[in-house]
């Protein structure tokens, strides 16, 4: 018969090893990720530009995502493309990658020099085969939402929320005199404060939870309907997405994404654009 204390010992062991169990997966998975990032690097350092570029990503399609790994991505991709080497949307993954390191550092000065470049020599590719260079920027509603982060517009809310609570109370507490007329117009200004930011917030959330930032990595994406048929007479301009553009992503159904380009909604294809990893 065993005795209390074996049974604890024994129970005590078995928790040691389902905790040192659940351990190793994950260290073995980052050992892992650190050692094909400097396999990526190594590779990008001797010029072997497809070696880089299947390293690393096979690290995005196990999930790893940081700025550098998407920024030394779209290097590789870069520079295979401007070897005899070079495949059809290179570029395209390239202004991904650079796009991708944005999302996750914005302040990134070098990226976003390096993706205005990526797009420029895109653009001047396309007229070199006779297409135009179309360039589209986001609608308006979007580019306003993009202008600060979601945490920002949400503060700022929750500031004028403070100040409309504290403006009321003022009011009621103090019926005559300037403490009252300065409580009137602090509520004044937190309504408004609350309102404006309030729905940029809301807004900002919406975007994150409805879409998904994506960059089109094909020569162009043509536009398509619901069943994958072209369509001649879209909203889109010739009827295709040209290489780098960003869109965002906003349904997906089988092999097909309905994307917004600007003012424009299109059906293409899902593997013609990347989804951009967010922080």
């Amino acid at each position: 018969m065993i005795s209390r204390r074996s049974l604890r010992r024994t129970l005590a062991l078995l928790g040691t090893v389902v905790v040192a169990l659940s351990i190793v997966p994950p260290v073995r998975a980052e050992l892992d990720a650190q050692q094909r990032f400097a396999a990526g690097v190594s590779a990008i350092e001797r010029g072997a530009w497809d070696e880089a570029i299947d390293e690393l990503e096979a690290l995005a399609d196990r999930g790893f995502v940081h700025p550098d790994a998407s920024y030394d991505r779209a290097g590789a991709y870069v520079e295979r493309a401007r070897t005899p080497r070079s495949r059809a949307g290179d570029l395209g993954r390239a202004a991904a990658g650079l796009a991708e390191c944005l999302q996750l550092r914005p302040g990134d000065d070098a990226a976003r020099v390096a993706l205005d470049k990526v797009r420029e020599e895109i653009a001047r590719r396309r007229a070199r085969t006779g297409r135009d260079p179309v360039v589209i920027r986001p609608s308006l509603g979007r580019a306003a939402v993009g202008l600060l982060p979601e945490d920002f517009w949400a503060g700022a809310a929750a500031f004028g929320s403070l100040a409309l609570t504290l403006g009321l109370l003022v009011r009621r507490a103090v019926r005559h005199g300037g403490a009252h007329l300065g409580g009137g117009i602090a509520a004044a200004v937190g309504f408004v404060v609350l309102l404006v930011f309030g729905g940029l917030a809301a807004a900002a959330r919406a975007e994150r939870t409805t879409s998904q930032p994506a960059v089109v990595v094909v020569p162009e994406a043509r536009v398509l309907d619901e069943r994958g048929v072209p369509v001649p007479g879209s909203a889109v301009a010739h009827g295709e997405i040209p290489e780098g553009a960003s869109v965002e992503i906003v349904e997906r159904r089988g092999n097909l994404v309905r994307v917004e380009w600007g003012d424009a909604e299109a059906w293409v294809g899902a593997t013609q654009v990347r989804v951009i990893a967010r922080p």
